[in-house]
């Protein structure tokens, strides 16, 4: 660049040096009434229009050139603002995957905003963006989340940031509205999947991995306890749809009669439970089945009593499930 404009310099000079050199002889031969031969006058009255020409077109070039420059500059620009623009809305996306947001969240996107938004944004925008998390900042706050207000703040975000890159589409009302009716047959169902993923989770961390092969029949939490050799599940949910919750732990009787001593009942639903189930009263069973809205802390409480219940000794029984597994396995480990 800097060799381009060096270039251009000295061309510029050498032409005015040859524009001047060619208006002294001609204001030489008027002066003088047409002392010089008449051929040397054609030629320096050409080159002066020539010099002319090339000077002006000079100029033009080195205007075109700039123009092309800060249009290539902007293509740019626009380019990587479209890159930022749309990765942002993915964020925005990723973060309200679960219908919650945390103020660790929020303090994320803002980072976000002040690294890769501002300072490509038009002021307005960037304003409308930071009042937009601003409103979902306190309803972050709030004990019950108005999951409404702040998705129609992300829209606002998202609509502000398309027209900035000019994707022509944006959430309206009526198509906001459509989405919303979409998203009340989708979110039950993640719902329910996100609260027993979390169920799972949690007490996997705090018992270890000591519980293995999770799964889900019925709307019903398995874990095998103490490997595959046992035959000893935990079972938690309620029976018949009647939304109380039990805690149990299972063994199928005729493939296990090594059990024989703790069964629960001879027969009915409950012929495989082993004695000592306990009632938990964290939330109702069937806001769970249903995808239905949890208190979070209430989730940690049913994981904390599912703890007590695998730790502490069996009502009835005065063993702990490890105990009982290794009585009436004497030949495998648990």
């Amino acid at each position: 660049m800097i060799k381009k404009e060096f270039f251009k310099s000295k061309l510029l000079i050498g032409l005015a040096t040859l524009l001047a050199i060619s208006l002294s002889i001609f204001i030489f031969n008027a002066i003088y009434q047409n002392e010089l031969p008449k051929i040397v006058e054609e030629i320096n009255n050409s080159a002066i229009g020539a010099i002319f020409t090339a000077i002006v077109t000079v100029f033009l070039l080195q205007g075109q050139t700039a123009s092309e420059e800060d249009k290539e500059r902007n293509v740019k620009v626009f380019e990587k603002k479209s890159e930022l623009f749309n990765n942002f809305i993915e964020e925005l996306w990723k973060v309200w995957e679960d219908r919650n947001i945390s103020l660790e969240e929020l303090n994320h996107l803002l980072k976000l905003v002040a690294k890769d938004i501002i300072p490509y944004a038009k002021p307005q925008s960037a304003k409308s963006i930071l009042q937009s998390l601003n409103a979902i900042a306190v309803d972050t706050q709030n004990v019950n989340q108005n999951k409404t207000e702040i998705q129609a703040h992300l829209y606002a975000i998202i609509n502000t940031l398309s027209k900035e890159i000019g994707l022509g589409g944006a959430i309206e009302h009526e198509v906001a509205t459509e989405l919303n009716k979409l998203e009340n047959h989708i979110l039950p169902y993640l719902n329910k999947k996100g609260y027993i993923h979390k169920i799972n989770t949690l007490l996997q961390e705090k018992l270890d991995k000591t519980l293995t092969d999770f799964t889900v029949e019925d709307d019903i939490l398995w874990w095998r306890v103490g490997g595959k050799d046992t035959g000893m599940w935990l079972r938690v949910g309620d029976t018949n749809n009647s939304g109380q919750i039990y805690l149990t732990f299972w063994s199928e009787f005729f493939s296990n009669r090594q059990y024989t001593p703790y069964r629960y009942a001879q027969k009915g639903e409950s012929k495989d439970w082993i004695k000592g189930y306990k009632l938990s009263e964290t939330f109702n069973y069937n806001l769970l089945r249903k995808g239905e809205e949890l208190n979070p802390e209430s989730v940690e409480k049913l994981v904390n009593e599912i703890v007590a219940f695998y730790q502490e000794p069996l009502e009835r029984i005065s063993k702990t499930i490890d105990e009982l597994i290794e009585e009436c396995n004497p030949q495998k480990e648990v």
